[in-house]
C-alpha cells in the first residue's frame, strides 16, 4: 500500500487506517494493462490506473474518515463516525485472491451518503476497528438508529 503523508491527529484521535490503493486493489485492470501493453493499448490502461491510484487517499481514525481526491488539484472530505449510520466488509473472490477488501460506509451526509474504500488489507481487522470506533462515537454523541 501506497502511504500518503502523515496527516494530524486530533486530541485523543487514534489513527485507524491510512492509505491509498495499491495495484491489488485493480488487479485485474492492471493485468489487463500488462497483457495488452504490446499493443499500446495496455499503456494508456495502465497510465489511468496510476493515476487513479494516485489522486485518492483515505485516512481512518477513531474520529472522522477523511477522503482526499484530486491528481491536480485537490478535495478533502471528512465525515465524522458519530454520523456513520453502517459499515460493511466487502470482499469478492477476485478480491480475497489477491487479499484485498473494500468497505462500504453508509453515513447521514447529505451530499455523499455511500462511501466505498477500495484496496484495504484482506482481513477483518480496519472494519473492527472502524465498527467499534463508530458504536463509542455514536454512544458519546447519544446518537440512536430511529427505524423509517
Amino acid at each position: 500500500m501506497s502511504e500518503p503523508k502523515k496527516r494530524r491527529l486530533l486530541d485523543g484521535e487514534e489513527l485507524i487506517w491510512e492509505g491509498r490503493p495499491n495495484w491489488r486493489a485493480y488487479a485485474g485492470m492492471t493485468v489487463l494493462g500488462w497483457a495488452l501493453l504490446p499493443v499500446l493499448v495496455g499503456g494508456v490502461i495502465l497510465i489511468m490506473l496510476a493515476i487513479r491510484k494516485r489522486s485518492i487517499a483515505w485516512m481512518v481514525s477513531t474520529r472522522r474518515i477523511e477522503i482526499e481526491r484530486g491528481w491536480l488539484s485537490r478535495r478533502i472530505d471528512i465525515i465524522e463516525l458519530w454520523r456513520v449510520k453502517d459499515v460493511e466488509f466487502i470482499q469478492g473472490l477476485w478480491d480475497r485472491m489477491v487479499g484485498v477488501s473494500t468497505l462500504r460506509v453508509i453515513s447521514q451526509d447529505a451530499q455523499e451518503p455511500l462511501i466505498a474504500i477500495h484496496g484495504l488489507p484482506g482481513d477483518r481487522g480496519v472494519y473492527d476497528q472502524l465498527s467499534n470506533a463508530v458504536m463509542t462515537a455514536r454512544q458519546q454523541r447519544g446518537v440512536m438508529n430511529v427505524a423509517q
